[in-house]
């Protein structure tokens, strides 16, 4: 099986499996962005393998494969760096709401201002001398 046919093969695959992510809601629109758009330009060089032998001839590769590895490390950089800007702000976001629930618990234990003052008031009652039973 010639090369070409095989990456084809792969990108297609890739497309479709994309898709169903997103169509059954397990991958987010805005990362299926990054990888239909990668699996078209694979179907494009796949499909028409002259375009990468000009694009290494533009650049001054030597061979068009070395070319495709940089480009394919460029890719997972920027992937690694997207992701990673993700997880930072996913963790801020999740500082802030482990803080908003330490605040909520804390204003709960304490009680509500209405609350504080009832139960001063009760508490007022309670500490009043108690005349003896008989």
């Amino acid at each position: 099986m010639p090369s070409n046919i095989f990456f084809l093969i792969l990108s297609l695959v890739i497309f479709v499996m994309v898709l169903v992510q997103v169509r059954n809601q397990k991958m987010k629109e805005k990362y299926a962005a990054l990888w239909l758009i990668v699996s078209a330009v694979i179907i494009v060089l796949a499909v028409f393998p002259v375009l990468l032998w000009g694009l290494a001839d533009f650049t001054g590769v030597v061979m068009p494969v070395n070319l495709l590895f940089l480009l394919a490390i460029v890719m997972l950089i920027g992937v690694c760096m997207h992701l990673t800007l993700e997880v930072s702000k996913i963790s801020d976001e999740t500082r802030t709401l482990a803080e908003e629930i330490a605040i909520l618990r804390a204003s709960q234990e304490q009680g509500s201002p209405a609350e504080m003052k009832k139960s001063a008031s009760v508490k007022a009652d309670s500490d009043a001398p108690q005349s003896p039973k008989l």
